[in-house]
Order: C-alpha cells, then sequence, then structure tokens
C-alpha cells in the first residue's frame, strides 16, 4: 500500500482535487484537467521534473498492472473469440506494452499463442531492455521500439492489444492510432483490435447509479489524464477507423474491461 499512499496524497494530486468542480463546470476551457489547473503544468512536465514522484506513480501502475493483467486473461478464458483455440498461432503485437508484462503472461497461459511483440517508444524500451530482472530463457515476447502513430513501426499482426494508452489522447489521435493499426492487420482477414481500459457505461444506463468505472475516471482526471470512454463513444470512434465495435467484456478489476473491435466487412 505504501506506493498509493506515497503517489496520492502527494500536494501536486491532492490540490487537483479543489480544481475538479472548476474542471467539470467549465465550459470553455474543457481540455485543462484539474492537476494542469492545481500545478500549473501538465502531469507529464511534472513527472519528468520530479524524478521521485514519478517513481511512486510507476510502482503503483506496475502493481495494478499485474492485478489487472490477471483478470484480462481469466476473463479471456470465457470468450469464443478470445480463448486458447482462437488464439492459437496467431501474431499478437502489444501496443504500449511497455516491460511486456501483458504479453509474456499471455504466452504464458497460452503457450500455442504466435510471435508475441511489445511495442513502446525507444526511451521505454531501452529502459525495459536495460532493468528487466528476470532471465532470457523466462522472456517470452520481442521487444520493439516504436510509435503507435507510425504503421511502419508495428510488425504486421493477427490481433493488436492496448492497455491503458488510448485513454490519454484526445478522439482524433484515437482515430489516427486505430487507422495505423489496422494497416498493420492488413495481411489478417480477421484481424481485431482488443482495448483494454474501463469502459463506462452510457450516460442514460448510469440511472444515478454510482459506478466503480466511473469513480476510477474521475481518479484519472485528478491526474492529468484525459479520462475513459462509452461503449458509444468506442463504437463511434471504431468506425471512424473502419472497424467495429463487437463487444465489452467485463473483467474482475473495476480499471480495466477488454473491448473487441473487429474490421468492418
Amino acid at each position: 500500500m505504501a506506493p498509493f499512499i506515497l503517489h496520492w496524497l502527494e500536494n501536486p494530486l491532492w490540490n487537483a482535487w479543489s480544481q475538479l468542480p472548476n474542471y467539470v463546470e467549465s465550459a470553455s476551457d474543457v481540455n485543462i484537467p484539474s492537476f494542469d489547473r492545481a500545478n500549473g503544468m501538465s502531469a507529464s512536465e511534472f513527472y519528468l521534473q520530479n524524478t521521485e514522484s514519478c517513481s511512486h506513480r510507476n510502482a503503483v501502475a506496475r502493481y495494478a498492472s499485474t492485478k489487472e493483467i490477471t483478470s484480462i486473461i481469466d476473463a479471456m478464458k470465457q470468450s469464443s473469440s478470445l480463448n486458447e483455440f482462437a488464439l492459437s498461432n496467431k501474431i499478437i503485437v502489444d501496443i504500449g506494452g511497455g516491460y511486456g508484462d501483458f504479453v509474456n503472461a499471455l504466452k504464458e497461459s497460452i503457450p500455442t499463442v504466435g510471435n508475441c511483440y511489445c511495442l513502446d517508444l525507444p526511451d521505454v524500451i531501452e529502459d525495459a531492455t536495460a532493468t528487466v530482472s528476470v532471465s532470457k530463457d523466462d522472456i517470452k515476447h520481442t521487444l520493439v521500439a516504436g510509435n503507435m502513430f507510425d504503421p511502419t513501426t508495428i510488425p504486421q499482426c493477427d490481433v493488436i492489444f492496448t492497455k491503458h494508452v488510448l485513454c490519454d489522447f484526445s478522439d482524433d489521435d484515437v482515430v489516427q492510432a486505430l487507422l495505423s493499426f489496422r494497416s498493420a492487420l492488413a495481411d489478417s482477414n480477421e484481424g481485431k483490435v482488443i482495448i483494454m481500459d474501463a469502459v463506462l457505461p452510457n450516460g442514460d444506463d448510469l440511472n444515478g447509479k454510482w459506478n466503480a468505472a466511473v469513480s476510477f475516471d474521475v481518479l484519472l482526471m485528478l491526474s492529468g489524464r484525459r479520462g475513459e470512454r462509452s461503449r458509444l463513444e468506442w463504437s463511434n470512434l471504431a468506425k471512424k477507423a473502419g472497424f467495429v465495435l463487437e463487444y465489452v467484456l467485463a473483467t474482475s478489476a473495476v480499471t480495466v474491461d477488454v473491448a473487441v473491435l473487429s474490421l468492418e466487412s
């Protein structure tokens, strides 16, 4: 619990609460999150300048990610299009996969899956290569330095996974990323994009009730991230990039669901 306490009780995040009402009520500067309003800079800028704070944030993310990965893979086993039979011999790319934790766990869970690649920005891959502590025999994926907006850097594949990446980008950027993903799926007739974010209910579905995913979305606003999207929002963005939202698979973790996009026929 120490990383959570050290991260969420730091002054910059604590102060962001005071700006949350202004962020929600604002009609003119909706693109300035609570964190930016309270601290005069974005979260990215703050963590670049404060390495100790960045280490607390990363520790929280790594801990949460480990729990999420288990819940995602457990949920996938119940899906006819994501279980062991469906993914056997399929080439997998995890976009923004950091150190490769997800694809490594996927390969352990489904040994028959094809080649697995973890793509991230060059500095992330450099750090991953230098700091991953497991032996080479235990690494079941290939690290790839690239950029999700540049399809030439994404290995040709059958399925693209991406976890807690697209929630940080604007709608226009997400459409551009999905178009890039589609190019990487060009050789696959049944290519899919699997978005692992918390998927919010559509507004009318809430009916005034508390929802865990919505509460998580508020925390993202505090920390300077753009936030999660609803099923309807994902469906509309997918359509603009030539995909259709097949379904959303719930997991046991409130911070992540599995949205399955397939190529539009």
